[in-house]
C-alpha cells in the first residue's frame, strides 16, 4: 500500500485490537516477515494511535501544487485506506458504522471524497466545498476512533 492508504487503512484500524501482524501484512501486500520493516510500521500505526487518543490527529493526505501556487489535498488514498481498514474488520465491524447514526455522520465527508468520478480526483467539482470536507477528515477519524472504543470490548 503507498503511504497514504497505509495510513486511511491503520486509522480504521486503531481500536481493533487485531494481532498487528495481520495488520501489517495487509498494509504491506505479503507477510511482514521483515523485521525493520514490521517496526517501523509499529512505530507508524504507535504515533497515529497515540494522535488519535489525544485528538490531535491529522490524515496523511497527499498535496499537488496547482498552478496559481497554491496546494491541492488529495484525499482519495486515505479515503480509500481507511474504507479497506472497514473491509478488513470483517462485515459486522465494517456495517456497524453504518448502522449508527453517529458513526454514520462521522463517516460521511470520507464517503463523500469517494464519490468522485476519477477525472474529479485532481480537479474537484467544488473546490471550496473539497477543501472543507477534506477538513473534515481528521475531526472524523478521532470521533470514530472513539466510537469504536465506546464499543469494542478491551
Amino acid at each position: 500500500m503507498p503511504l497514504d492508504v497505509a495510513h486511511g487503512f491503520l486509522t480504521a484500524t486503531a481500536a481493533s485490537g487485531d494481532a498487528a501482524d495481520s495488520l501489517f501484512a495487509c498494509a504491506l501486500d505479503k507477510p511482514a516477515g521483515d523485521a525493520g520493516l514490521s517496526e517501523l510500521l509499529a512505530r507508524f500505526r504507535d504515533q497515529l494511535v497515540d494522535d488519535l487518543q489525544r485528538a490531535e490527529y491529522g490524515p496523511l493526505i497527499l498535496q499537488m501544487p496547482r498552478d496559481d501556487g497554491g496546494m491541492l489535498p488529495l484525499p482519495n488514498g486515505w479515503c480509500q485506506g481507511y474504507v479497506a481498514g472497514l473491509e478488513f474488520l470483517g462485515d459486522e465491524r465494517r456495517d456497524a458504522p453504518m448502522a449508527d447514526s453517529q458513526a454514520g455522520g462521522l463517516l460521511a465527508p470520507l464517503l463523500a471524497l469517494l464519490m468522485y468520478d476519477e477525472d474529479q480526483y485532481f480537479d474537484p467539482p467544488n473546490e471550496a466545498a473539497h477543501r472543507e470536507t477534506v477538513g473534515k477528515l481528521g475531526e472524523a477519524a478521532v470521533g470514530l476512533f472513539n466510537w469504536w472504543l465506546a464499543r469494542e470490548p478491551h
